[in-house]
């Protein structure tokens, strides 16, 4: 990149204030970030957008994160720069979200199957193993008055971590909090499911407790003591996404189930399986 397109960029207007630079033009603290300061001025110089177009974004996306009370500090301006130029891209139609979403599952997929110290590459034949859907997005608007965009999921799993689950010097068994956490990532359905890893949910004797809400049905398995309980779990929540249909529970899991609140239908308690 030239300084003169790094100064042209800088003169489209007061947005880029922020822009991390010195007396030559912008400075980067990491590789990607040039990366990404290089792919905006390349496609602006494509004709692809204009400057003004590409400052507008940027300004937008900046606002935005200060109105979720980000830290004002500099150090996520880059992460900013990309969020907006994914926008304008697909406001362009350059690439559309699956694209995009499906590239960066391949980098990160790269990115941890690459040994430390070496160039990290794409590995050949990488393919998210779920068809991809766009998950819908939902306008919410505040008790303050400030409407904001939440994306609609398909599933959610809690996974227990309080004061008895995984507690081996309590008898429990350990929990395998890694395993959620690492398949989660890898399988690539973030944005269809979520993982939260939260506190004591309440059922303390059964211990490793997950609670699994999916497509408006709420289920409670117990005794998730082991990798291949988590292996279970996925790749069930996995068949029911490329399927787009809710599945019946794999029998490894059934024998785990077991109900935690009354029943609405009639007003008695269920017994526990």
């Amino acid at each position: 990149m030239t300084t003169s397109s790094a100064l042209d960029l800088l003169a489209c207007g007061a947005e880029l204030w922020e822009l991390p630079r010195d007396e030559d033009g912008p400075v980067f603290a990491e590789p990607w970030q040039a990366q990404a300061f290089a792919l905006a001025v390349r496609l602006s110089s494509q004709g692809h957008f204009t400057w003004r177009e590409w400052a507008d974004h940027l300004a937008a996306e900046l606002a935005a994160a200060v109105d979720r009370g980000e830290a004002d500090d500099g150090s996520e301006y880059y992460h900013h720069w990309v969020a907006a130029l994914e926008k304008l891209v697909m406001a362009k139609r350059l690439a559309g979200e699956p694209e995009l979403y499906e590239r960066k599952e391949a980098w990160a997929d790269a990115y941890r199957h690459t040994p430390h110290g070496q160039p990290v590459q794409l590995r050949p034949g990488f393919r998210i193993r779920y068809q991809y859907r766009h998950s819908p997005l939902l306008q919410v608007t505040r008790v303050d008055g400030a409407t904001k965009t939440i994306r609609v999921q398909d599933g959610h799993l809690f996974v227990c971590s309080g004061c008895c689950c995984g507690r081996t010097e309590k008898g429990f068994p350990a929990l395998p909090l890694e395993e959620f956490k690492q398949q989660w990532k890898r399988r690539g359905f973030r944005r269809r499911f979520h993982l939260t890893v939260s506190g004591c949910l309440g059922p303390c004797p059964l211990a490793n407790v997950v609670l699994l809400q999916f497509r408006g049905r709420s289920m409670w398995f117990h005794s998730i003591n082991r990798a291949e309980d988590v292996n279970l779990i996925y790749d069930w929540v996995e068949r029911a996404l490329q399927e787009e249909s809710d599945l019946d529970v794999p029998a490894e899991l059934a024998s785990r189930q077991f109900q935690r609140y009354l029943d609405t239908g009639n007003g008695e308690e269920s017994a526990a399986h």
